[in-house]
């Protein structure tokens, strides 16, 4: 964790005072900000001992009500801190932030300070950062978005780590430290437990590979037991060759990120962990590997689900959606009241939205609303797309009950979004489909290129992190 706390004063001395448009500055100062924001909403000068701090970043007052805003605007300053290698940082949050700015405040802070050093040696410390608050109900808003932050850079790391060293057994250990860590239950269901229940999805995409797969769920009773049961399911498949239908080299480069669901919803469970707030929520954690072997999944094969569906293969590289057909038929097995998977699953969704919006799928208008309302409030844009009924024909099989793959082309997310919708049945569901969204192609204000930690925060609210 990046060394970021709160207080209700700033700290002296400390090398960079970061400030938000409105504070008093000397006029010198005041007027190398302005100069500055006429090219950009931040600002970074030598004080030149007309403040006790060395360095001064000036930021422009942010829409407060746009969390996304708010959030990349204290990113850069966290951006420009690093920029300059100050040690050591006091931001002065302003009294007209509203407490619901708290999130965006702190999870901007945090992603902007985040640096992924573990195979090399860092250029320089990562500051120590002071959040100075104007109230106590800011403070409580913030230690919660502290929370969120942590399991945002969890996230990232993971998705950051090679393959080689984030496969399904690490990930089983990752969640089983999260799960000693914040006081949840875990249980493990094994290859030989898989094939006991029927998971036939699951195993079919992992048997290929001598990293066994597994299902992990994580158990947080917030509420009596009769009570409802939130359940989220990451897709974790820890490397993507595509199968027998091989990714061509470029597009498999990247593809230690095809678990980013699953490290996703294990970011979420340590937030929730960490506030222990009044819901009963299962994490579901579906971790397989897909290789290439004499025992590949084929082409043309026809498998079977926990819930008994018969699915014929299309296409081995749709496997994303084979692991989340077993875990979402299991969390409604367990009883679940409503269901979210999250999952990098398909190119069709940086066609369709690119890198802004992440595709929204379901099948219930309440829960759907819900999703879309923790999602703003998170500062993570979703766009919810149709499901009329001629998109369901589109992954009819003529030889099982459903098909993995849809027409071509068409309407891809659509194909793996409902495709995975069937094994919620009439159980309220939702999809985030976080493929593009999950990797930053190049730097910015909220981090370097990399992992995102992206649904983190939204899969907390929803739980009521």
């Amino acid at each position: 964790m990046s060394r970021l706390r709160l207080a209700r004063r700033a700290p002296v001395p400390v090398e960079a005072l970061v400030v938000v448009e409105g504070h008093p500055l000397p006029l010198a100062l005041r007027r190398e900000v302005l100069r500055q924001w006429a090219r950009g909403p931040v600002a970074v000068t030598a004080t030149l001992d007309r403040l006790p701090q060395p360095l001064l970043v000036a930021l422009r007052s942010p829409d407060w009500d746009d969390p996304v805003a708010t959030a990349r605007r204290f990113g850069g300053a966290a951006r420009a801190l690093l920029a300059e290698r100050a040690l050591s940082a006091a931001v002065l949050v302003p009294d007209e932030a509203p407490d619901d700015a708290a999130e965006a405040i702190l999870t901007g802070l945090s992603r902007g300070l985040y640096r992924f050093d573990r195979y090399r040696e860092p250029v320089a410390p990562l500051p120590a950062v002071t959040v100075a608050v104007p109230r106590r109900t800011f403070e409580s808003a913030g230690r919660r978005a502290l929370d969120v932050a942590r399991g945002i850079r969890l996230a990232r790391d993971l998705v950051n780590t090679p393959a080689e060293e984030m496969g399904p057994d690490e990930l089983e250990a990752e969640a089983r430290r999260v799960a000693r860590q914040v006081g949840l239950s875990c249980r493990v269901h094994d290859r030989a437990r898989l094939r006991r229940m029927g998971a036939g999805a699951l195993l079919a995409v992992g048997r290929a590979s001598p990293r066994a797969p597994r299902m992990v769920v994580l158990e947080h009773r917030g509420a009596p037991k009769r009570g409802d049961w939130l359940a989220f399911a990451g897709k974790g498949i820890c490397f993507d060759t595509g199968g027998l239908n091989l990714k061509p080299g470029d597009r498999m480069a990247l593809m230690k990120k095809d678990m980013a669901g699953a490290a996703a919803v294990l970011g979420a469970a340590l937030a929730v962990g960490r506030q222990r707030p009044k819901r009963n929520v299962r994490f579901y954690l579906a971790l397989a590997e897909n290789s290439v072997a004499g025992n590949a999944l084929r082409p043309g094969d026809v498998i079977r689900a926990l819930d008994g569906t018969t699915i014929e293969i299309g296409n081995t590289d749709a496997e994303g959606r084979l692991v989340l057909a077993d875990a979402v038929a299991l969390a409604v097995r367990d009883g679940a009241s409503r269901v979210l998977d999250v999952a990098t699953l398909t190119g069709a969704a940086l066609v369709a939205l690119g890198r802004v919006r992440i595709p929204l799928v379901g099948n219930d208008e309440a829960w759907l609303s819900e999703v879309e309302r923790a999602a703003a409030r998170a500062g993570e844009r979703v766009w919810r797309f149709p499901t009329d009924p001629e998109y369901r024909d589109a992954i009819r099989s003529k030889i099982a009950t459903i098909r993995n793959t849809g027409r071509g082309t068409e309407a891809g997310v659509l194909a793996g979004g409902l495709f995975i919708g069937h094994f919620a049945g009439t159980t309220p569901w939702a999809h985030l489909d976080i493929s593009p969204a999950s990797w930053a192609e190049t730097a910015g204000d909220l981090g370097p290129e990399g992992a995102t930690g992206v649904t983190v925060a939204t899969l907390a609210r929803l739980a009521g992190a």
